[in-house]
Formats: C-alpha cells, structure tokens, sequence
C-alpha cells in the first residue's frame, strides 16, 4: 500500500506548494482536487486544478507532480451521473493527468425523491459511464458517502454489482462511514471485494453538545470512530496494494485551518499511517 493526499486538505497551499509539501512530507501521490471556488488567496480561480479550463490546466497539473515525484492515482472530481458531457471532459483530464481513475459519485439523498427511483437513475447512467470509461481507460468511482444512497459498502454494491470492477469501482471512506453507514471494517471490506478501488484516510467522532443533541466532528485518524489499525491490517489480508489517502478537514473544510496546520495534519497522519504499514518514518 502507498500513501498519497487528497489536495482538498492544502486549501492554503497553491498547486506547485502542494506538491512541494506532499512530497517532502513523504508522500508519494496527489489526489488533485478539481474546480473548487479559492476561498483562502482570493484569487477568482479554481483549485488545485481548473474545471473551466480542465483541457489546459490537466498537462499542468500533471507537469507538477512529475516535478515532484508524484503519481496521481486518482481525481477528486465528481458530476451529476446523467452528466455526460461534463464526465466525458473529466475523463479526458484523467488520461492527460495519467490519472487512472476519478470519482464521479452517485446521488445525493435527502429523502425529496424515493431510493428506488434514485437508484434505477444511477444504474441507467452508470451504463453509459462504464462504457466511456472502458473507452477512456479510466475507472469510475463511487464514493462511500453519508447523505447519498451509496452510505455504505452494501448499500455501494447495490450499484456497483451490476458493472465489470474493470471499470467501475468504490472508494472506502471510513470516515464518511461513522457519520452514516458504518459496518464492520472487516465484512465491508469483503462485501466491496473486487471493487474496491480506492481508500480515503479520513476519521471522525460523535459528541453531544450542550443541549444534549448528538454531532458529528473531525478527528484525528488514530483517536476517531473509526479503526485504522484493523481497517490496513483487513485491507493488506486481501491484497489491496493501491493509495490510502489523506482527507483530514480538522480545523474547517476548504478554509485555511484554525487550532492545526494542514502541515501538523499531513506529517501526523504519515507518521500513524507508516507506522500501522509496517515501515519506518521517512522510509
């Protein structure tokens, strides 16, 4: 297993920055995050990688992380699944990235639109999506995601079952999985087999407030809900040898961190991964 960083954890880093820390750190992929709003420089501009110009900025994009030993195993973009257009675009980035996969997601549920419904929509555009990705040489993942109708490694292969784990393929987020959907680390593991694809590091831990009312919050990988130690130990005993990558939102989402740097965030993180990989800091 190889260690990389989601970027949407750098918002205060700009792309060659990113990277720049990513690799000094330790860290051997970028998982670069595509045409989210700046909302640290102010600058008017996506990050870390533009969707609007996503043809001209994925050569970019590439160029930095070869700069800095990097691989790119993966895209954090997403679409509407009946967007084709917009996915063929995310795709084409991929190949020129040497991404071979990107997230595109499922469906958002909030109870306005009946499952069944909203499944039946995914599958039929899954179809298409499977079929551009063969195309592409690209994998489509779907996220494990509270607040989708994929929240869980069962409710994820509702979808997944019906296509080739060739091209379509999940992310395990553990993290997205305490909010909502958690399973044994270990059955949802072997319910996804095949089409696990991916691995985001991400932990969190539920508390009451003042009112008694039951919240979620970040937390770090080793002291949240989720249980990194068993979920690698599960992942190694069937073989997964693909990216663990970090997505730490501890100190805000998408903002420059209060309380914790995103460098206190990226070095602890690997330091714990490291050390439950079997391997030594800096190795």
């Amino acid at each position: 297993m190889k260690l990389g960083v989601y970027s949407i954890v750098l918002p205060d880093y700009r792309r060659e920055d990113a990277a720049a820390k990513i690799a000094e750190i330790g860290y051997t992929g970028v998982e670069w995050t595509i045409g989210y709003p700046d909302r640290v420089f102010d600058s008017g501009e996506q990050w870390h990688v533009s969707l609007e110009h996503l043809e001209e900025d994925a050569p970019r994009a590439r160029e930095v992380a070869e700069r800095h030993g990097l691989d790119i195993p993966s895209l954090g973009s997403s679409s509407d699944t009946g967007d084709f257009e917009k996915i063929e675009r995310l795709m084409k980035g991929a190949v020129a990235m040497g991404a071979p996969m990107l997230r595109i997601g499922s469906a958002h549920y909030d109870g306005s639109a009946h499952y069944g419904q909203l499944r039946e929509t995914v599958v039929r555009n899954y179809r298409t999506i499977e079929t551009m990705a063969a195309d592409h040489g690209v994998k489509a993942l779907i996220e494990i995601h509270a607040n989708t109708i994929c929240p869980s490694a069962s409710a994820a292969m509702r979808i997944l079952e019906h296509f080739d784990p060739e091209h379509v393929g999940a992310i395990l987020d553990p993290g997205n999985m305490v909010i909502e959907g958690m399973e044994r680390w270990r059955m949802g593991i072997e319910i996804l087999g095949p089409y696990l694809a991916h691995v985001h590091a991400k932990n969190m831990a539920w508390f009451q407030d003042e009112s008694g009312t039951w919240k979620w919050d970040n937390a770090s990988l080793e002291h949240g809900l989720a249980n990194f130690e068993e979920i690698i130990a599960t992942l190694r005993e069937y073989g997964y040898d693909g990216y663990i990558n970090l997505e730490d939102f501890r100190g805000g989402y998408c903002t420059a961190p209060v309380g914790i740097t995103t460098e206190e965030k990226l070095v602890e993180a690997h330091n714990y991964l490291t050390r439950l990989l079997g391997e030594q800091p800096g190795s």
